[in-house]
């Protein structure tokens, strides 16, 4: 199964409108929109609990609207962090049906993520 596969599994109307729905999963997404973030630094951020947190943001994550990218200490090890890539979400009700769409900007140049990963060292 592909990734692709797996968002779409996941981004269905009633997932995504629950998702805008719980003001944590909101605080996650407005926060790691400036810059990627632990869940810790969520967590301090936020006042939510990591559990709270690691919960919200697996769902973020299975609709397409959170990007897990590895972060390198200076001691070596390793941190998750999330970025947010949603863009822009619309609603229409049309034929009494309600339609969405949703944009994400995961389109990051590979160079510019090279550079921006090297830089972490």
């Amino acid at each position: 199964m592909t990734t692709e596969e797996t968002v779409s599994e996941e981004r269905d109307f009633g997932t995504v409108v629950s998702l805008f729905g719980d003001e944590y999963a909101r605080a996650i997404l407005t926060a790691a929109s400036d810059e990627p973030l632990t869940v810790q630094e969520l967590s301090d951020m936020t006042g939510a609990s990591p559990s709270t947190l690691y919960r919200r943001v697996e769902r973020l994550v299975a609709v397409g609207f959170l990007d897990e990218q590895t972060r390198v200490r200076p001691d070596g090890h390793h941190d998750s962090v999330y970025s947010t890539v949603l863009a822009e979400f619309n609603i229409t009700l049309e034929d009494g049906r309600f339609e969405f769409e949703v944009e994400t900007g995961t389109e990051e140049d590979p160079a510019d993520r090279l550079q921006r990963l090297w830089s972490d060292f």
